[in-house]
């Protein structure tokens, strides 16, 4: 018998035992769900999704348009996935409100604009958007949860740093001592703009510094509009600084002090009001982990670490935003 005949054999027994595995965990996680949905309207019961309910949905990591390639490693709280989910929550009349959980430093400007464009649809809709911030939710995040009906942060959450960075290196005088020389060849004066192996000119630094300008200005109006402030008081205080979460409600950068169990019940509230109701609606709490992660995790006593080959296991161990693709990007990320 061949080593790759035994091999898939193998390969067919484990998925198999998964599977038997998944069952009973599925329907044990199902009876405990539905048992607390009885209890006090919170769970995540498979038939929640088809009555009236409020979802909840996670922002983790930095906000960057990257899609979720592994149908194993699935991240229920990625940009890709948040944007998914509030666009099908926009068509389901059966969502009644959304909780937004945050727990980000930032990151990208279109990808940031793009979940909160899709957060106000769901608001356009008539229904509700409430923010709970976890232990950060800063600069690209704060843009975000600016745009809810409500924001709410614990005392000790970092939020703020209202403003963008933009990161660029100069190699040069490491490539001058070790005889690199650089050809560019290009189309036009600015097309190699901002350059590693040459100085930057007067002229590139206002190019940048103007785009970075427009980027803030644009981030600066977003605020103003979301928390109802006026522009020159969202300057002061938006110089990339952070605050806590005390120090932003004094600001009125959030709207009171409290975590998750606190801001479902504000939106609890915002629902029972607006729809006369006299009990809360049942919660759809999705579980950021796939089944896979969750046994592997299990087995190991580690976090799964969702990797395919070593350059994706060094990338576990950096920041995104160390990333190449985002070293000449402006950013709407706390550094």
């Amino acid at each position: 018998m061949s080593t790759t005949r035994v091999n898939q054999r193998w390969f067919v027994w484990l998925v198999l035992g998964l599977c038997i595995i998944a069952i009973p965990v599925g329907l044990l996680s199902t009876t405990i769900a539905k048992h607390l949905d009885k209890v006090d309207g919170t769970g995540d019961s498979i038939m929640t999704r088809f009555t009236d309910h409020i979802e909840v949905v996670r922002l983790s990591g930095m906000i960057q348009d990257k899609e979720d390639k592994s149908i194993f490693f699935a991240s229920e709280d990625s940009t890709s996935n948040v944007l998914k989910v509030f666009r099908k929550a926009l068509k389901n009349d059966h969502v009644k409100g959304i909780l937004l959980r945050i727990n980000s430093p930032g990151g990208t400007v279109s990808a940031s604009q793009e979940i909160t464009g899709a957060l106000k649809a769901f608001r356009k809709s008539g229904r509700p958007v409430v923010v709970s911030m976890g232990d950060l939710t800063a600069s690209g995040g704060y843009y975000v949860a600016s745009a809810s009906d409500r924001i709410l942060a614990e005392p000790g959450t970092l939020t703020g740093s209202i403003g963008v960075i933009m990161h660029l290196t100069n190699f040069k005088g490491l490539a001058d001592k070790l005889g690199i020389q650089a050809e560019v060849i290009k189309t036009g004066q600015f097309k190699d703009i901002a350059s590693s192996y040459r100085a930057m000119t007067p002229e590139e630094r206002t190019i940048l510094q103007t785009l970075c300008n427009d980027s803030y200005d644009q981030f600066v109006a977003a605020v103003a509009e979301g928390r109802k402030m006026n522009v020159a008081d969202v300057r002061q205080i938006g110089d990339g600084r952070i605050y806590s979460g005390r120090q932003a409600l004094k600001l009125h950068l959030v709207d009171q002090l409290g975590g998750y169990d606190e801001s479902l019940e504000v939106l609890q509230k915002m629902c029972k009001d607006k729809l006369h109701l006299t009990e809360n609606l049942p919660v759809d709490d999705k579980s950021s982990e796939s089944l896979l992660s969750t046994l592997i995790e299990s087995a190991t006593g580690l976090p799964a670490l969702h990797m395919r080959n070593e350059a994706e296991f060094v990338g576990q161990l950096l920041p995104e935003s160390m990333n190449p693709k985002f070293i000449d990007v402006p950013l709407w990320m706390m550094r």
